[in-house]
């Protein structure tokens, strides 16, 4: 499976939106594993406060602002999203068939209301 018009409703089923007040929105930005090796393609975009509908945008290798995290995906972690929901992400995560990058600082993705989204990713973040 990849990432595309049809499959990305699906992908949006699978995720949880973010609870409570959310000070500074940021988007959660999917891209496919060979869209992101070749840096051209589409980036899917999630804001998990609903503030922004999802949608896509063109990906070039860059990271505008307004993204908070990107993940790459392979076909399989696709594959396993839509069918077994955001329960297998961190699994995924830890087998490297999702490889997440973390775009702004800690603090900023706090206040974006992504605290919890990472924390279910199993990420190691620093306390400074």
């Amino acid at each position: 499976m990849r990432l595309d018009e049809s499959t990305w409703p699906q992908v949006l089923a699978a995720l949880r939106p973010v609870e409570g007040g959310v000070s500074d929105a940021l988007a959660v930005a999917f891209v496919n594993a060979d869209e992101f090796a070749s840096k051209s393609g589409s980036a899917w975009l999630w804001w998990p406060d609903s503030s922004q509908p999802p949608g896509r945008c063109d990906f070039d290798g860059r990271f505008p602002a307004a993204w908070g995290m990107l993940l790459v995906m392979s076909e399989l972690a696709l594959d396993t999203l839509c069918a077994e929901g955001d329960s297998c992400l961190a699994g995924l995560v830890r087998r490297v068939q999702i490889r997440p990058f973390l775009l702004q600082q800690m603090e900023l993705l706090e206040t974006a209301g992504l605290a919890d989204f990472i924390e279910s990713l199993e990420l190691a973040t620093p306390k400074h």
